[in-house]
Parts: structure tokens; sequence; C-alpha cells
């Protein structure tokens, strides 16, 4: 029997159409949210999931059986209200979704949230395993799961934990693609492809293995290593320290030949061996191993060898060559404070501020964390003038040595012209001559000699060479072989003439070829008597310079 009621059953049973409304929301959100939709907390409207990578369209199923009433939607910010029932987000974030409703119904609207996921391509890894073979892994966390093709007919699923997928193509080279997948999302999510060419296994060789330190007591192991690493082959790299058992420092890819391994802080290690170990991953079989010992020795590269020497009028620092680490150079004048110039990691030219000032340089060896671990000051040698003799060409200096830690060293002088295309060295001394022949320009330096045949040099000094013929006060052409004509002695140049007069001015003799006369005036013998001459002749440098005076003649 059925029973029928009618609409005045309905009112006595107190249900109106807004009770029946809010009813049948509730059914809609029972009915959609266990069919897996996404579904808006009211249950209004749905989205097929919660989630997606960029860029990623979702489209709007209505729920709220509400006939014709206007429905209008807001998908992010900057965007204006639409009746679309679908959107496509481009930047990842976290969006809310909201429906107005045209009509007098409460609440008026209706949210979810739906959140867009960076898409980023799966960080796909190829091992090989034999000349055919190779298996894969993805070395990040982003993803649920992957789905990875191996041709057009041959996939897997892989779950991160799970046992890494193989396959066998049967020849050396193939093509991968692999997509990422979050549960409960769009699948939107970018793929990545590589393709491979599989070379036989090899053993791979350990020239060097060195313990080093970056930071103040932080050790590292740093190889060299030949061949270069395969890109596809999967290495383990093995550590023993003073006698202990090995233990895995790395397991994976090596993408250069000179890797380095962080050990850790406050290590006092003496001895060590490293073992690298050439797995089959499909196996999980070691298919080679190469192994070297050696002590560690001290990790503290120190700056002994390093010192300063002038070069040309810059100041060149080098740096010890056993220093691989950064070095802050300081510089100062005198009693002054030290102050930066530079940090280097080789050697340093200084372009130091004009004048002759003797500098001295304060050299901080620091590792990759800023911590001092080795100093030295250096200096280069600085000479000075400090007296100076122009009818004797001597010149008097003071002399500050280098400072270094080279050990001994021998001392010279460096004397050459212009462009120093001549060159001569002496024994040192601070009382100097300067030496004939390089011009009327002399450049001077000191020279400290060490061994390996190291040597530095000071600044220069620049000093004018006064240029001087000398005549003498008299002579006696008598002809008994001894001081029978007057000479002239050290006349520099071709290029000169010389008079000589009488004590009545008259000029009696000239030449500007012979720089010698006999004592005749003539086919005549000039009487005895003082005589008067000028002489003039022109310097490399181009200038004219004239020389006047009196010498004196005798028979007997």
């Amino acid at each position: 029997m059925s029973r029928k009621f009618n609409q005045d059953s309905l009112v006595s049973l107190n249900i109106s159409n807004d009770y029946l409304r809010v009813l049948l929301f509730i059914l809609n959100f029972i009915c959609f949210a266990g069919i897996g939709q996404h579904t808006s907390n009211f249950g209004r409207f749905s989205i097929a999931y919660p989630q997606g990578c960029a860029p990623v369209t979702i489209h709007i199923s209505e729920h709220d059986n509400l006939g014709t009433i206007s429905r209008q939607y807001f998908y992010e910010e900057g965007a204006i209200e639409t009746t679309d029932t679908f959107h496509t987000y481009t930047e990842p974030g976290r969006y809310e979704v909201v429906q107005f409703l045209g009509e007098d119904i409460q609440p008026k609207t209706d949210t979810l949230i739906f959140e867009v996921l960076e898409a980023i391509p799966p960080a796909l890894s190829i091992f090989q395993c034999s000349e055919t073979e190779i298996t894969v892994g993805f070395s990040d966390e982003y993803y649920d799961y992957y789905r990875v093709w191996f041709s057009e007919t041959d996939s897997v699923t892989y779950v991160p934990g799970d046992g890494l997928p193989t396959y066998d193509y049967g020849q050396s080279n193939g093509m991968i693609q692999a997509v990422g997948y979050f549960n409960n999302a769009f699948a939107s999510c970018p793929d990545i492809s590589q393709s491979f060419n599989l070379q036989s296994l090899q053993p791979l060789n350990i020239n060097s293995a060195e313990i080093t330190e970056a930071c103040l007591d932080d050790l590292y192991l740093q190889l060299s290593l030949w061949p270069s690493p395969d890109p596809l082959t999967l290495y383990s790299v093995e550590l023993q320290t003073n006698g202990a058992t090995f233990e895995t420092i790395h397991q994976g890819k090596l993408t250069t030949s000179t890797p380095s391994f962080h050990l850790g802080t406050d290590l006092q290690i003496d001895e060590f061996c490293t073992r690298i170990n050439i797995f089959n991953p499909c196996t999980e079989t070691i298919l080679f191993t190469q192994e070297s010992c050696d002590s560690a020795g001290s990790t503290t590269k120190n700056l002994l060898e390093s010192y300063a020497t002038y070069s040309g009028d810059d100041i060149l620092i080098h740096i010890d060559s056993s220093s691989s680490k950064e070095v802050e150079i300081k510089r100062k004048y005198g009693d002054g404070a030290f102050s930066l110039v530079a940090t280097t990691q080789g050697d340093y030219t200084d372009d130091v501020p004009p004048g002759a000032r003797p500098f001295q340089y304060r050299l901080i060896q620091q590792d990759s964390c800023g911590n001092a671990i080795d100093s030295i000051v250096v200096a280069p040698p600085h000479i000075k003038l400090t007296d100076r003799s122009y009818s004797e060409n001597r010149i008097q200096i003071s002399l500050s040595p280098p400072q270094n830690a080279l050990g001994s060293y021998t001392q010279s002088l460096l004397f050459y012209n212009d462009d120093s295309s001549r060159v001569i060295e002496t024994n040192f001394d601070t009382n100097i001559l300067l030496p004939g022949g390089l011009g009327t320009s002399i450049h001077l330096r000191v020279r400290y000699s060490y061994d390996n045949d190291l040597f530095i040099l000071s600044n220069a000094l620049t000093e004018a060479y006064e240029i001087t013929v000398f005549i003498p006060s008299g002579f006696t052409p008598n002809g008994d072989g001894l001081n029978d004509y007057l000479e002239l002695f050290g006349l520099p140049t071709s290029d000169f003439d010389i008079i000589i007069y009488d004590r009545w001015g008259a000029p009696i003799h000239q030449s500007n070829t012979n720089p010698v006369w006999h004592g005749e005036i003539g086919k005549h013998d000039a009487d005895e008597g003082t005589y008067l001459y000028r002489l003039t002749f022109r310097l490399e440098n181009g200038e004219l310079k004239t020389q006047v005076g009196t010498f004196t003649l005798l028979r007997n």
C-alpha cells in the first residue's frame, strides 16, 4: 500500500522548500565525495582533482540542483568573475575558487582550494649493468610515483622505495622516457627523455689521493682519476683511515675526474686507503676494484716560499706555489697600519703609488670559510740615494734588505742603460763609483740571488753620468818616447771637434778626426808655454757638450 502526501501534509510536517534544498545539497555532497571528486565546502560544485602541475586546466561540475539560476566563478587574483566553468592556471600557487549564486540563497558563496604545483622534470638517472642492459632510478623525491617507457610498448610504474626497474635492450643504445605523477592529481606534469650509448665497463685508476683541508680542521678527500668516469656507471668510493675498516663515503655517479668528498671536522688522519668499486646495479655485484694508500701528511699549506720583488716600477708578490687557497694581501708603509689591497690565489702585481717608499706586505692564507690559517710578512729590498759626487761620478746609498723566509743569499749591483741592452754587474757596496760605457743615464738596482736560480730585485735609482774627457795638464814632445804628444782620454764618440789656442787666443790647431796633437804648428814645433783648448763632442742622446781648459807644453 502506498502513502500519498499532499501540500497540507507537508505543511503539517513543517517541511519548507529551503529545508529540501539544504537536504539535496547534503545528498549531492555525499554522492560526489564518494566518487573521488574534489568538492567545494557546501557540495555545490567540484573539480576532478585538488592539485596539478602548471599549466593545468580545471573544469567545474555543478551539483546544486538549483535550476537555471545565475552562477559566476572567481578563479584567481587579478581575474574578474565569469560564467565560464573552466580555467587554466599557469603559475604555481595555492588558489581559492569561489562560486557566486545569483538568487537570494544562503550562503551565497561556496569555495574550494586548488593547488598548482611547479612543473619539474623527473630527475632520471640511468645506470649501466652491461653493454646492453640498464637500470633506472630517480634522485628526487618530488613525485609520488613515475611511469617509465623503455620503448613504445614496454613501460613500468615505479614507486620510490621499490626495486629499481631494469631493461635489456639487446643493443648498446636506446631511449628512455619518464613522467612523474602525484596521487589524486591531474596528469599535467612534464616528462623527460634521455638517449644513451653503452660502452664496455672499465676499471677506474686512482692517480692520486690526498687529504685536504677546506675550512679550519674541515677535511676532504681529493682524488685524481684516470680515465674520466663514465656517466652511466655506478661507482662507490670507500675510505679506510688509520687501519680501521673501509667505509662507503659515496655511492652513485662520478661527474669529474677530480672529485672531492667531505669527511668532517676534528679528524685525526695519519694514514688512509681509498678504494673505488664499479658496480653492476642489476645484480648488485662488484665488477672492478682499485685501491690506493698513502699517509695524510700536513693538510695546511704554508707561505714559506713567498716573496716580494720589484718588477719595473711595480712590486710583484709571489705566492708560494704549494698554496692553493685564497691569500689576502695587505700593504703598509713605514709605521702605518696594514690595509687590504687584494685577495688572490696566485701571484699579484701591486701598482704601487709613485715615490720611492719601502713597502711591506702581510700575506694571510685563508680557508674557504674565511679562517686565517697561515701568514707571513714580505718586503722587497729598497735602496735610497744618500750622497752624490758629480765630479767623481760617485754615489752613496742606504739599503733596506728584503723580508722573506727564503734563506741565505748573495748581493750584487746591477747597472744598465735606458733600454737595458747593456748591463754591468759588480760586487755589492754602498759607496758606488758609477761605471762608464752606459751613456749619460745609468740605472741601478740591488740584486739578491738565492738557491734554484731565484733572484729578487730592489727598486731602481736613475743617476746622470757626467762624461768628462781627460786631457793631461802637460806634455813634452822631445822625441824621447815618453809623453811625446797630447792625447784625449775617454772621448765617448767620434763626433768631436778640438781647437787649440796660443796664449793670446789665436787658434793654432783644429781637428775633428784625430784626438792627438804632436805639438806642431804646421811644419814647425810649437813654442814652450801654456796653451788653451776648446773641446766639443756629441753624446749618445744627441746632446752637444763643450769642455775647455789649459795645458803646458815643455821641450826639455
